[in-house]
């Protein structure tokens, strides 16, 4: 059963559960916009709402773009909670599990936004702690964000938050879970300095704001199209040469009956 909420958010639908934390869409009545409500189980401790509002307070401390907005955060007598933006993107976690491409395009620059972001978080004092494919949405135009702020952590150190970091988007590049295959391998017009850099990540040989600068300065160039051309100009040129065709007949059955005709002598003449 949900908190006792403030008056002013409105829950509209649940969207599951993240660990012991429930997600609801919700409306914000006094702003009129649609919010991310997360809030702990009944039976949850004091020391994990603690846990829960820490992590949560060091995300709302940041406004950086591909970090998820957190505008408040509480806790009540049974409970613990957070609002946040909702960004309506699908996670990385969700993309895998039906099998959906990314595009690779626009993804890589937002690779090199989350990983400053990080490193910005860090720099705040921050940790995540339980950085993963889940924790990460992204929708196609619109920024990636990192959320998912106030889950159990699993480590408390930057670098485990790096290292999973790396790990998740050479899994959101690839299309894959296996570790062991990396994004040019995969990918037309990705280079291996991509590899290089998410290997450093991952095997903790770069801390966040070293993995932001090595992906931040990687050109991606999508392989050409290869593709047949369109078909409505395969039927423009068509269409075109059987109007010549129709033009140069109707040119040649005039002149059979014209002895006159410059182009050619009427059947049957010299």
């Amino acid at each position: 059963m949900p908190p006792r909420l403030p008056e002013r958010y409105r829950l509209n639908i649940r969207l599951g559960s993240d660990g012991d934390i429930e997600e609801w869409l919700a409306q914000d009545e006094s702003l009129d916009r649609p919010v991310l409500i997360r809030y702990l189980a009944p039976e949850s401790t004091k020391d994990r709402h603690l846990g829960f509002l820490s992590g949560v307070r060091s995300a709302a401390a940041l406004t950086e773009i591909h970090l998820q907005r957190v505008f408040a955060a509480a806790e009540t007598s049974a409970s613990a909670f957070s609002v946040s933006e909702w960004d309506g993107g699908v996670t990385i976690a969700d993309r895998l599990r039906v099998g959906e491409g990314l595009p690779v395009d626009e993804f890589l620059p937002n690779a090199a936004g989350l990983c400053l972001a990080l490193s910005r978080f860090h720099q705040s004092g921050g940790v995540h702690g339980a950085i993963d494919t889940s924790a990460i949405h992204f929708s196609a135009a619109h920024p990636a964000k990192l959320g998912a702020f106030g889950r159990i952590q699993r480590w408390s150190d930057p670098e485990e938050d790096t290292m999973a970091l790396a790990e998740v988007l050479r899994a959101a590049i690839t299309g894959t879970s296996d570790v062991d295959v990396f994004p040019s391998e995969v990918v037309d017009g990705i280079p291996p300095s991509v590899d290089d850099a998410l290997r450093a990540g991952i095997e903790g040989r770069a801390d966040a704001h070293d993995l932001a600068t090595r992906l931040g300065s990687i050109t991606y160039a999508p392989a050409q199209d290869r593709r047949s051309p369109r078909p409505w100009r395969s039927l423009t040129v068509f269409a075109a040469i059987v109007i010549m065709i129709s033009l140069l007949g109707a040119i040649g059955l005039a002149a059979d009956f014209d002895p006159e005709s410059p182009f050619l002598y009427p059947v049957g003449g010299e």
